[in-house]
């Protein structure tokens, strides 16, 4: 099941560029940010990062992943603005 952790690790992970930065920003560990994906790579059954090399990578899927979660925080986030007003 896709949580909403889940994708926050993952575009957090994306948009500063490190594991260990994104769970500095979400306030957890590496290793719950590590998990996070992973459950989402085992979700979708695919990789979303390629980690053959220094730095972990987006995939082709992850991507697309990434465009889905982008629109899912932009959309909660407009949610919540609206009730807000």
């Amino acid at each position: 099941m896709l949580t909403f952790k889940q994708i926050e690790a993952l575009y957090w992970t994306v948009r500063l560029g490190t594991f260990s930065a994104s769970a500095q920003k979400l306030h957890t560990t590496q290793s719950a940010i590590t998990k996070r994906i992973q459950e989402l790579e085992a979700d979708f059954d695919v990789a979303l990062f390629d980690r053959s090399g220094h730095r972990a990578e987006l995939t082709a899927r992850g991507h697309e992943v990434y465009a889905l979660a982008e629109d899912c925080l932009l959309y909660t986030s407009d949610a919540a603005d609206d009730s807000l007003r």
